[in-house]
């Protein structure tokens, strides 16, 4: 492509994602060979892990990069169109050329912050879509009075397990609530609430190891990490790279903070090579 005409700043991503796997930001024309060629090999290690349908390296997005405060959301459209929010999630990122999914949170405040926004956007989709008993995840982002849409994913809530952090924080069950057709009361649920952050902490192999090299991870030295872990799920890094899934509290997000700096390539043990 020719590189004059991209109207940098922008974002590079699969047109079928997950996990934030092969997503790029770009913020000049210097920038872009080598997001290009990132892209690239994040595409031909997804391919040996992710069926096409998952992660799909045919067709390629490029996007506006958007500024602004990003939130999760999960909700869905019930029997008679009614938008429903079930889970409201903020994200963190470590830099601007951040794109991982290592932390998203939830509070009183986060959700104060985006749900009548949120609510507002749904019933915008549904003037275009008119969805019946159909679930979605969306991420959104916004900066002052302006809300703009990062992407809608169908037939689904947030993936890798993050819907369950509303488990954690609201004691409610999103399934439930979609198969039973039945809303949360958002008002109650915020009343009853502490002033805690609660979090979600996604732990993966790095994408420059490869993981027939890792013999084990230490689990327990990952866990020392963390305070007040809610739930601590060791995952099988084999098939996807996804080491552990992590819930816990904290007083304010100074420890989600440091958490986003935490490198985990120590809490893995590499095999030693045979000698030839």
């Amino acid at each position: 492509m020719d590189k004059k005409q991209i109207p940098f700043p922008v974002v590079i991503k699969p047109n079928i994602g997950y996990s934030s796997v092969g997503v790029h930001k770009v913020k000049n024309e210097q920038d872009w060979d080598i997001a290009v060629s990132h892209l690239k090999e994040d595409l031909l290690h997804s391919d040996r892990l992710y069926d096409s349908t998952v992660v799909g390296s045919q067709t390629v997005l490029i996007e506006e990069w958007i500024q602004g405060e990003e939130y999760a959301i999960d909700g869905y459209f019930n029997q008679d169109g009614e938008p429903i929010i079930l889970n409201a999630f903020k994200r963190l990122f470590k830099d601007d050329y951040d794109t991982s999914d290592r932390i998203y949170y939830t509070s009183k405040i986060a959700v104060n912050e985006i749900y009548d926004d949120a609510l507002q956007f749904m019933k915008k989709v549904q003037t275009v879509l008119p969805l019946r008993n159909y679930p979605v995840h969306f991420e959104i982002r916004k900066k002052g009075d302006r809300v703009i849409p990062i992407e809608i994913n169908p037939l689904r809530f947030a993936g890798a397990g993050t819907t369950d952090l509303g488990y954690h924080a609201y004691g409610m069950n999103m399934y439930e609530h979609y198969f039973l057709g039945t809303k949360p009361d958002w008002n109650r649920i915020l009343e009853e609430m502490d002033d805690n952050i609660y979090s979600f902490f996604f732990a993966e192999v790095p994408l420059e190891i490869n993981l027939e090299d890792v013999e084990r991870i230490n689990h327990i030295g990952l866990h020392n990490e963390f305070e007040h872990i809610l739930e601590y799920r060791q995952l099988p890094f084999q098939n996807d790279r996804s080491m552990a899934i992590i819930f816990y509290r904290s007083e304010d997000l100074n420890k989600n903070l440091k958490l986003l700096q935490l490198d985990l390539f120590p809490f893995l043990t590499i095999k030693e090579l045979a000698l030839i």
